[in-house]
């Protein structure tokens, strides 16, 4: 894959991604992008992305969230401190399509990165900015993080309302989903660039991103005027749902609909009749979602993982067992996929790499080029953008 618009595979083959940008959020955005075929340019400062300096390093800078978020793209160092850099900054922006950054907006007017100097430079870009409040707003400049977000959207009341005590989700939620925000976004944008002719600024705040991506369906009885019961989803609060213990690991058992349920019933052995199922309803099984719970975690603990997977199978209830990461990584499915390959990294060492693995019939995928140290590309960036 070079730097030519069009050479590359895909459905975003021929489109130029300029990423200026740190930490998950808009660096996972860009990595999406470059798999669905974009050509990427991350731009680091010289000493590098803060991930390239987490974790265990196989190489300068080159630790696994440095080899994961970095996948696809191409790399250029530059000092945004400096004339000469900010000066190499706008060559770039000024032939990008899409333009993801996720420096706050004081920052971003100094680098040239809000959307008057990015416009007056190149109308056609869609400049997109990402940070915790909106990029207008009187709170456009406060720092957030993955935890600050999920404590401002939400995101740890509901584990309070289900776990007794606030906290976080044990992984970037808020990044993440911000990150996929971010893509969808500038595509709604490309498209109206596409078919009008002019670029625009899209701004993604994580706090609204995320208040609206957490109430969805935890406003739920709350959503009335006045309301008509607590916020909550009852089915995803209740402490008991969780994977259940069986004789040799743990599953998760899950009879979701009205057939399920009663077929479930019969496997477990519980006692019932046409006339007489307990909790029968979808709504009944929410409303009393712990002994429903109860009745799963009885029949899980007296089976094999093996035993649950053909019982449940055998009449349709969804069910899998709890997969670790590390076995992921080994599971013939992923493996046969290519979801997740063991590869060869140019700089000499094998690394473990994952994809999406997406299906698209006329515009079909292929792998991208592995991640780079800090400046690795700057020749041919400098050469071909």
């Amino acid at each position: 894959m070079d730097l030519d618009p069009g050479t590359g595979a895909g459905p975003l083959a021929g489109v130029r991604v300029a990423e200026i940008s740190s930490v998950v959020m808009a660096p996972m955005a860009g990595r999406l992008l470059a798999k669905l075929g974009a050509t990427v340019v991350k731009v680091e400062p010289p000493r590098g992305d803060v991930v390239r300096h987490i974790g265990a390093r196989v190489a300068p800078g080159m630790s696994g969230a440095a080899h994961s978020l970095g996948d696809g793209k191409y790399n250029i160092a530059i000092d945004m401190s400096t004339e000469e850099g900010l000066a190499e900054l706008r060559g770039i922006l000024g032939s990008a399509d899409i333009i993801v950054t996720n420096h706050l907006p004081a920052r971003r007017r100094r680098f040239g990165l809000d959307w008057e100097s990015v416009r007056a430079l190149n109308p056609r870009a869609i400049l997109c900015t990402a940070q915790g409040y909106a990029g207008d707003s009187a709170m456009a400049d406060t720092p957030a993080y993955d935890d600050t977000v999920q404590a401002a959207s939400g995101v740890c009341d509901i584990y309070s309302k289900s776990g007794g005590r606030p906290r976080y989700a044990p992984y970037v939620m808020a990044d993440k989903v911000c990150a996929l925000t971010i893509v969808y976004s500038v595509l709604a944008a490309l498209h109206h660039r596409d078919t009008h002719g002019r670029g625009q600024w899209v701004d993604v705040p994580m706090v609204d991103v995320m208040v609206d991506f957490n109430l969805a369906e935890q406003l739920n009885d709350f959503s009335f005027i006045p309301p008509r019961g607590p916020a909550g989803w009852h089915r995803t609060l209740a402490p008991s749902r969780r994977p259940h213990r069986c004789l040799d690991g743990w599953v998760c058992v899950l009879p979701y609909s009205d057939r399920n349920w009663s077929d479930f019933l019969r496997i477990a052995g519980v006692d019932r009749d046409a006339e007489n199922v307990p909790f029968a309803t979808n709504q009944e099984r929410n409303d009393d979602m712990e002994d429903v719970q109860a009745i799963i975690a009885d029949y899980a603990a007296e089976r094999t993982t093996r035993e649950i997977l053909d019982e449940c199978g055998s009449v349709g209830v969804p069910v899998q067992p709890v997969r670790t990461i590390e076995s992921l990584v080994e599971d013939d499915y992923l493996r046969e996929r290519g979801t997740v390959q063991q590869i060869r990294h140019p700089l000499g060492h094998s690394y473990l790499r994952t994809t999406p693995n997406i299906s698209f019939s006329d515009s079909p995928l292929r792998p991208v080029r592995p991640a780079t140290s800090v400046d690795a590309d700057r020749e041919e960036v400098t050469r071909r953008w």
